[in-house]
């Protein structure tokens, strides 16, 4: 693929510290639990990058993720995700409690557990009152992708019979692996401390049809319009992030897009 002719990042570096920072300080200061800050990356190019060449590149590196691609005239959005919002059979339904990151030689400890653990949390309150039984969670394990592994536990669930997609997908979205607890001051801080528009980045991508619906996260994603290619990728803060490990796990992430935009 084409080699990049311009790199930005937002925030830069410097910035992104600083933005960590603060949050670990709302943390402390017992304001918020989790925030999930995002970075963008945007390379220009001489020539407008091929959204289904691009998509067709990314299926040899979609271990573990979903590929999405929706080409447009003017802009399009595609990307590998790792994580699923909920499946739906009948009444009956899955979905992924999944956060916390971890790569070469590094061990998950208490840190990713503090990612984790209130999207649990997060599901136990939000469908135990729209169930007709208990919820099931399976052991946390490990996610594999290409470049990351991930803490996972998949939340099984007997939905009530009025419980449509839509009122779950205005439960469910966004959860704590999105944005971060509690979900309103976590989006707040996103919307004062990020220095663009997610737009459709962390967005929901699905299909329902009959009895049965699907619907993923759109995170580790691409928009492209015209010559230009924004890569997004987000790290969960709580207590005890460390805000350069932070920045290099937005790169592991992002390293799917490596030998595409070299």
């Amino acid at each position: 693929m084409e080699k990049a002719i311009k790199r930005i990042f937002w925030p830069d570096k410097k910035a992104w510290i600083e933005k960590v920072q603060r949050i670990l300080r709302e943390i402390e200061e017992g304001r918020v639990e989790k925030v999930v800050l995002a970075r963008c990356v945007r390379l220009e190019f001489a020539q407008p990058p091929d959204p289904l060449a691009m998509t067709a590149h990314l299926q040899q590196k979609s271990r573990g993720a979903t590929l999405f691609c929706f080409a447009g005239e003017t802009q399009s959005f595609l990307g590998a995700t790792p994580e699923r919002l909920f499946v739906r059979r009948g009444r009956h339904l899955t979905c992924d409690a999944m956060a916390g990151t971890r790569w070469g030689n590094r061990a998950f400890g208490e840190k990713e557990m503090r990612e984790v653990l209130p999207v649990q949390r997060f599901f136990q309150e939000k469908l135990g009152p729209i169930c007709e039984e208990p919820l099931i969670f399976s052991p946390i394990s490990v996610h594999a992708t290409q470049t990351v592994e991930h803490l996972y536990s998949v939340c099984h669930a007997t939905l009530q019979t009025s419980v449509s997609d839509d009122a779950l997908l205005q439960e469910l979205h966004p959860t704590p692996a999105l944005c971060g607890v509690p979900r309103e001051k976590a989006i707040a801080l996103i919307h004062e401390l990020e220095p663009f528009d997610r737009g459709a980045y962390g967005g929901v991508v699905g299909w329902k049809c009959g009895d049965a619906s699907e619907y993923v996260v759109a995170i580790r994603s691409c928009l492209l319009e015209d010559y230009f290619a924004h890569l997004y990728s987000a790290a969960g803060i709580v207590k005890g992030s460390d805000p350069e490990a932070e920045w290099e796990e937005l790169d592991q992430k992002l390293k799917i897009y490596e030998e595409l935009f070299p």
